[in-house]
Protein backbone atom coordinates (compact mmCIF):
# COMPACT_ATOMS: atom_id res chain seq x y z
CA UNK A 1 0.00 0.00 0.00
CA UNK A 2 0.68 3.01 -0.64
CA UNK A 3 1.89 6.17 1.87
CA UNK A 4 -0.07 9.26 1.81
CA UNK A 5 0.98 12.46 0.67
CA UNK A 6 2.93 14.17 3.09
CA UNK A 7 2.40 17.26 5.27
CA UNK A 8 1.64 20.20 5.49
CA UNK A 9 -1.46 20.51 4.00
CA UNK A 10 -3.78 23.43 3.70
CA UNK A 11 -7.19 24.31 2.74
CA UNK A 12 -8.09 26.85 -0.23
CA UNK A 13 -11.04 28.24 -0.98
CA UNK A 14 -14.22 28.21 -1.50
CA UNK A 15 -13.69 29.20 -5.49
CA UNK A 16 -16.03 28.20 -8.21
CA UNK A 17 -15.10 24.35 -8.68
CA UNK A 18 -14.76 23.02 -5.94
CA UNK A 19 -15.46 24.33 -2.42
CA UNK A 20 -12.13 23.64 -1.06
CA UNK A 21 -9.04 22.15 -2.37
CA UNK A 22 -6.55 20.71 -0.07
CA UNK A 23 -3.17 21.02 -0.98
CA UNK A 24 0.23 19.73 -0.55
CA UNK A 25 2.44 22.26 0.86
CA UNK A 26 4.05 25.01 -1.22
CA UNK A 27 3.63 22.98 -4.16
CA UNK A 28 0.11 24.09 -4.27
CA UNK A 29 -1.07 20.29 -5.87
CA UNK A 30 -4.49 18.92 -4.41
CA UNK A 31 -4.68 15.85 -2.66
CA UNK A 32 -8.17 16.27 -1.85
CA UNK A 33 -11.26 18.37 -2.69
CA UNK A 34 -14.15 19.12 -0.05
CA UNK A 35 -17.22 19.85 -1.52
CA UNK A 36 -21.12 21.15 -0.08
CA UNK A 37 -23.17 18.85 -1.02
CA UNK A 38 -25.88 21.39 -0.25
CA UNK A 39 -23.98 21.80 3.70
CA UNK A 40 -23.41 25.48 5.30
CA UNK A 41 -20.40 27.24 4.33
CA UNK A 42 -19.36 26.95 7.61
CA UNK A 43 -19.51 23.51 8.25
CA UNK A 44 -18.04 22.81 4.84
CA UNK A 45 -15.01 24.79 5.50
CA UNK A 46 -14.62 23.23 9.42
CA UNK A 47 -14.87 19.99 7.17
CA UNK A 48 -11.66 21.20 5.00
CA UNK A 49 -9.69 22.23 7.98
CA UNK A 50 -9.96 19.24 9.70
CA UNK A 51 -9.18 16.96 6.70
CA UNK A 52 -6.01 19.73 5.87
CA UNK A 53 -4.95 18.70 9.43
CA UNK A 54 -4.76 15.04 9.24
CA UNK A 55 -0.94 14.40 8.76
CA UNK A 56 -0.48 16.15 11.64
CA UNK A 57 -3.19 14.41 13.56
CA UNK A 58 -2.09 11.45 12.75
CA UNK A 59 1.30 12.50 13.60
CA UNK A 60 0.21 13.43 16.77
CA UNK A 61 -1.75 9.95 17.48
CA UNK A 62 1.43 8.15 16.65
CA UNK A 63 3.76 9.95 19.30
CA UNK A 64 0.61 9.21 21.41
CA UNK A 65 0.52 5.61 21.49
CA UNK A 66 4.23 5.65 21.17
CA UNK A 67 3.82 7.35 24.60
CA UNK A 68 1.36 5.00 26.05
CA UNK A 69 2.76 2.20 25.36
CA UNK A 70 6.36 3.01 27.36
CA UNK A 71 4.02 3.61 29.82
CA UNK A 72 3.62 0.05 31.34
CA UNK A 73 2.79 1.27 34.88
CA UNK A 74 -0.49 3.12 33.91
CA UNK A 75 -1.29 0.37 31.13
CA UNK A 76 -4.29 -0.97 32.45
CA UNK A 77 -5.98 2.17 33.06
CA UNK A 78 -5.40 3.77 29.63
CA UNK A 79 -5.93 -0.09 27.55
CA UNK A 80 -9.63 1.14 26.47
CA UNK A 81 -8.08 4.35 24.98
CA UNK A 82 -5.33 2.92 23.78
CA UNK A 83 -6.92 0.15 22.05
CA UNK A 84 -9.27 3.49 20.14
CA UNK A 85 -5.87 5.41 19.17
CA UNK A 86 -4.83 1.93 17.99
CA UNK A 87 -7.74 1.38 15.65
CA UNK A 88 -7.59 4.82 14.58
CA UNK A 89 -4.70 4.68 13.40
CA UNK A 90 -4.82 1.17 11.89
CA UNK A 91 -7.86 2.89 9.82
CA UNK A 92 -5.87 5.47 8.83
CA UNK A 93 -2.68 3.88 7.26
CA UNK A 94 -5.60 1.13 5.89
CA UNK A 95 -4.18 -1.73 8.01
CA UNK A 96 -7.77 -2.89 8.57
Amino acid sequence: MSKHTPGPWHAKGPDDFWDFNILHGGDSLAVAAVVSNMRPLDEITANARLVAAAPELLAALQDCVAVMEQDLAGLRVIQPELNQARAALAAARGDL
